[in-house]
């Protein structure tokens, strides 16, 4: 039942893919054309790139500044080239206009003209150069909305010989399009398959995968052929959610990545089956659970049990894709959803990969002991790390702050206290006694000080006695944040959540070090924080700056810039640094926000978690 299951969900996951290809032929389409407003352009000079789109009767465009962060807001992306620094686009106003099925919209109606600064680098090569890029756009009409297009432009300047003077300046820029948004279809699926890889090695995959590793134990008693069809249902189990995942968010647009962590009639209900999965790893259904209990076993070795295993690690997966995932999904959304979603299901084919070949070879597992008093304690430690994962979702979402970690650490710690007693009870070797007292220790310590990291446990007090870093940071609210901006101020906004794996480590690294908090005080930032572990209220904000709603994501407004300068999933203390001075008025040149920053005018997609 569980295989025919899993082929009935992908069949009817394909037939809606095919079903939004035919609806997206014949869509209409803007006619995008470009110049330069000088064709003529001397080595460190500045010129200006007209994107002329003439948008057809009958059809709106959404604006740069739609009406909702739900909306795909037209966006002009030159693409990033040697010798040329692109600014940030100057978009006309949208009108305001009412329509019965779709409610007051901002849109572009007719023929609107963007304009983009540029400047030429001093050293650039002269001669004839071509400015290439795409304009990213969603038409409607009264009735109903087309999928999003990518037009190309082209535009032809000549590059002359400079006076050796100094390079013009411009007053934002945006440092091209980011990597992600100008892949190849062959290069999308490559990286997604990739990324899926490497999702196996993440803190929040890591109590499934030994327990994975223990039913291919189990089952490599069978023949290779059932074996291999156990893989199949796994993966097909896997697949399935991130195929449900990209079309909850990349066609439906109902949930952002990762936001199923933030729902409490989600996060419960997988605490509770994490803590069930782990007390039945050490035993404790055969003393106080009753016979009902008994059923939940998902088996290894058989297709129902397999398939769940298989959605139960990409579920886990979710909150720690943040590294991984970004440029990947500004791809999926830059596309029709016939081509992104399928990118997106190649990220589950590429974390299935490794179960699916473990599968085919089942003699591997044969070398390892199935029982014992070793296989055992083995068993109940992969018990602990669910127990684990419990405690880092249950208590991230009770606790708001810092302080959860106290109660993740006491698990890891009689974790590692019951390694050492059990351990001695079963040996009197001393070697065996000294390697888990290692491992003991290890544990705990690396849990205690990341604790003592994330919490800010012995950090001397801020200068200027202001309290710990924890008392800096102002509650995110709608009215505040506007106030803030309205009043002039540098303002910074810090989007997280306790269940997302890749903020912690922003909160514990970025967010802890003393220079960054000096820099706001010195630019006299206002400083909010986010915090999305059970609260939308800053979700409309998020989406405007991120249409897939990933975090972590910092978001800096200042009263000289066009748009917030975004930095997008993992980065350090000196991109913060560098970002803070640009929007402050720094030196651009000698401080160039990092590749992953990127102006809201540009493709701003991040990513993740997650």
């Amino acid at each position: 039942m569980g295989i025919l299951w899993g082929m009935k969900i992908c069949l009817w996951i394909c037939s809606v893919v095919l079903g939004l290809g035919v609806m997206a032929q014949g869509a209409p389409q803007a006619q995008v054309r470009a110049t330069v407003a000088d064709s003529s352009i001397a080595q460190g000079e500045r010129g200006d790139l007209a994107v002329v789109i003439d948008i057809p009767a009958g059809y709106h465009a959404q604006s740069n500044t739609p009406s909702s962060g739900n909306y795909i807001k037209l966006e002009v992306l030159p693409a990033a080239q040697e010798g040329i620094e692109f600014g940030v686009p100057d978009y006309p106003r949208g009108e305001d206009q009412e329509y019965p099925l779709l409610g007051k919209l901002n849109v572009y109606t007719g023929t609107i003209t963007v304009n983009v600064p540029f400047v030429m680098a001093g050293d650039a090569e002269m001669g004839q150069r071509t400015i290439r890029g795409k304009v990213r756009y969603q038409l409607c009409d009264d009735k109903a909305c087309y999928f999003p297009e990518n037009q190309p432009f082209e535009a032809q300047l000549t590059i002359t010989r400079g006076t050796g003077s100094a390079v013009a300046a411009l007053p934002a820029t945006i440092g091209g399009n980011p990597a992600g948004a100008d892949w190849s279809i062959w290069t999308a699926f490559g990286a997604a398959f990739v990324a899926g890889l490497l999702f196996n090695v993440m803190p929040c995959v890591l109590p499934v995968l030994p327990l994975k590793a223990i039913g291919f134990y189990e089952v490599s008693q069978h023949r290779r052929g059932r074996s291999f069809m156990l893989g199949v249902v796994f993966s097909i189990g896997l697949i399935a959610i991130f195929a449900v995942l990209a079309m909850l968010v990349l066609v439906l647009r109902v949930i952002s990545w990762g936001e199923l962590f933030s729902r409490a009639w989600f996060i419960w209900p997988m605490v509770a089956l994490l803590a069930v999965m782990g007390l039945g790893l050490l035993g404790a259904f055969t003393v106080s659970l009753p016979t009902a209990a008994y059923r939940f076993s998902p088996r290894h070795d058989t297709f129902g049990g397999n398939f769940f295993w298989g959605a139960l690690t990409a579920i886990l997966a979710t909150p720690c894709t943040a590294p991984l995932l970004p440029a990947l999904l500004l791809w999926a959304a830059s596309h029709p959803a016939i081509v992104g979603v399928p990118a997106m299901l190649m990220v589950g084919v590429g974390m299935a990969s490794p179960y699916l070949i473990l599968s085919a070879f089942p003699e591997a597992a044969r070398r390892f002991p199935r029982s014992g008093p070793w296989a055992e304690l083995f068993k109940q430690m992969m018990g602990f790390l669910l127990l684990v994962a419990a405690m880092y979702f249950g208590a991230g979402r009770a606790i708001h702050g810092p302080g959860f970690w106290w109660l993740v650490s006491a698990t890891v710690a009689v974790a590692g206290f019951y390694l050492m007693a059990r351990t001695v009870q079963l040996t009197r070797s001393a070697g065996a006694v000294a390697i888990s007292s290692v491992l003991a220790v290890a544990m705990i310590g690396a849990s205690l000080w990341w604790t003592a990291k994330m919490t800010g446990l012995g950090r001397p007090m801020l200068s200027g006695g202001e309290g710990q870093v924890e008392s800096q940071w102002e509650a995110y609210t709608p009215e505040r944040f506007e106030r803030a901006k309205s009043e002039g101020k540098i303002v910074l906004v810090k989007f997280t959540a306790n269940w997302c794996a890749t903020c912690q480590y922003i909160e514990g690294t970025v967010y802890q070090d003393p220079k960054i908090w000096q820099a706001l005080r010195r630019h006299e930032v206002v400083a909010f924080k986010a915090d999305m572990t059970d609260s939308e209220l800053a979700k409309p904000l998020l989406l405007q700056l991120n249409p897939a709603g990933g975090i972590p994501l910092t978001a800096i407004y200042a009263p000289k810039l066009n748009g917030p300068i975004v930095l997008a999933s993992v980065y350090g203390s000196d991109d913060l640094l560098r970002a803070l001075d640009q929007a402050a008025g720094g030196d651009i040149a000698r401080a160039p926000v990092p590749e992953q920053t990127r102006r809201r005018g540009s493709d701003a997609l991040q990513g993740p978690s997650q």
